[in-house]
């Protein structure tokens, strides 16, 4: 009877290792079934170094660009919320891309939402034959929903980088890619035939660069921007260093940089960075107070 005990006390033990697989750092030269599991799921950890110099975001932006054709953007967006969000491998996320021009969205058709698997990006496991490749804002149609049906077609559309500055006009506190389009929505209220036409300009803002913080995924390292936008949601964006940003802090752009249009309007008050302090509240790493007492609650 003891034995036939341990023996299910053994099994429950190797089960809570596989399940618990998000609350274990990566362990290296380990090839078993359970390890391959963790590290499928390995949590971010926050890069302290000291950096060794700076690089503006239009910097970072064009460099990239130059170098490799486009700039890789991941993004995740959550509510407020009073538990902490952990960045590991398992976070859904959605991938834009710039080159200067035009900016491409990566729906991924296997998922509703249109996300991707932060750890498939990393470990290069993403089948972009089977996405839906685009412009990101350009010709969209919705059908069949419970107040009708529209369609907008773009006829003219750019991307345009912009920096926020505070109440004096001198100080950039947020740069943002924009992206605007002109053309015509069609709209029919539901069950009718007829198509109501109207012009329509429109603005939205894809990427801002906020709160800095550089973290490391399975030995690579991510630069990480997260702001807040009017509805209170939590914008977080990754994108992947190389060897051009990897030792140096991200900083604003100055007020009157050539080629960057320089935006007075005080949006602060409804689209602002995340405070280091409330950041670190919301986002938990491995090692932390806020992660043991997280662990210790389950």
């Amino acid at each position: 009877m003891k034995k036939a005990i341990s023996v299910l006390m053994v099994a429950a033990c190797m089960l809570c290792m596989v399940t618990a697989c998000e609350k274990k750092d990566k362990k290296e030269n380990d090839t078993s079934a359970v390890q391959a599991t963790e590290t499928d799921c390995t949590a971010a950890e926050r890069v302290t170094t000291e950096p060794e110099g700076e690089i503006t975001i239009s910097e970072m932006i064009d460099q990239r660009i130059k170098e490799e054709g486009k700039i890789m953007i991941y993004r995740m967006r959550f509510g407020p919320s009073k538990t902490p969000l952990e960045i590991t491998e398992d976070l859904n996320v959605n991938i834009i891309s710039y080159d200067g021009k035009e900016l491409i969205g990566y729906r991924n058709s296997s998922n509703r939402r249109g996300e991707t698997r932060l750890g498939d990006i990393i470990h290069n496991k993403v089948d972009y034959s089977t996405y839906n490749i685009g412009a990101y804002g350009g010709n969209w149609k919705r059908y069949d929903n419970e107040f009708g049906d529209e369609k907008y077609v773009e006829e003219e559309g750019y991307v345009q980088r912009e920096i926020t500055t505070d109440d004096s006009g001198n100080n950039a506190q947020l740069e943002t890619l924009y992206s605007y389009s002109k053309g015509t929505l069609y709209s029919r209220d539901a069950g009718s035939k007829e198509w109501n036409q109207t012009e329509k300009e429109d603005s939205l803002d894809i990427v801002s660069f906020g709160t800095f913080e550089r973290i490391k995924l399975d030995g690579k390292t991510y630069m990480t921007f997260c702001v807040r936008d009017n509805l209170n949601l939590i914008e977080y964006d990754i994108i992947p260093d190389n060897k051009f940003t990897e030792n140096k802090t991200v900083v604003y752009d100055t007020p009157g940089t050539e080629k960057t249009t320089v935006n007075t309007v005080d949006y602060l008050k409804e689209y602002q960075a995340v405070p280091q302090e409330e950041l670190e509240q919301m986002i938990v790493f491995p090692g932390s107070k806020k992660a043991e007492s997280s662990q210790a609650a389950d």
